[in-house]
């Protein structure tokens, strides 16, 4: 799963007031199905294109072969530098019983700050008529915010559900 809640040394931390360390941590990032190590698929793919173009040694065709074959693979390279640089993006939501505290950090490193009191926020999953199936948002105080923006539409009713359970232990508690 692309998010995960941290793990607190005991239920104790769950009721820590605003001041203290964050009781509850829940950290969201993008889901990148070729990791760094995937460059070993680069590596596969040029030793392919090699042989393919040692068949034609002799042949005048193969400066054309081998200049499609590494055009594609500077394409190949660049798309997925582009994807992993993208892939940097994560939200991360803090939680106290008095404060929930969301960031969310973009490629760039620019980010944007939410936060609340848990009591009041309300997390709402949009069927349909949202930008996006599943649309998830928490709206508190007047303000709606969009989490998880990058998960997949099957992971935000799950996601809102652990929200909600946490929030009400968090309001519980209080």
């Amino acid at each position: 799963m692309p998010y995960h809640w941290s793990s607190p040394l005991d239920a104790t931390q769950h009721a820590v007031k605003s001041n203290g360390r964050a009781g509850l941590q829940l950290h969201i990032t993008e889901h990148n199905a070729l990791s760094s190590v995937g460059f070993f698929f680069m590596s596969i793919t040029a030793a392919l294109m090699a042989l393919s173009i040692l068949a034609l040694l002799d042949n005048g065709v193969m400066w054309i072969i081998a200049a499609a074959l590494g055009t594609a693979l500077i394409a190949i390279w660049v798309a997925l530098k582009a994807s992993w640089r993208s892939g940097t993006m994560r939200e991360e939501l803090e939680l106290w019983i008095d404060k929930v505290h969301l960031r969310q950090i973009d490629p760039d490193g620019s980010c944007q700050v939410w936060q609340a009191n848990p009591y009041w926020v309300d997390v709402e999953v949009q069927q349909t008529g949202g930008p996006v199936p599943n649309y998830l948002t928490m709206r508190s105080g007047g303000r709606t915010v969009e989490i998880g923006s990058f998960l997949s539409e099957q992971a935000h009713p799950e996601l809102a559900q652990d929200l909600q359970d946490t929030f009400l232990s968090a309001v519980k508690r209080s």
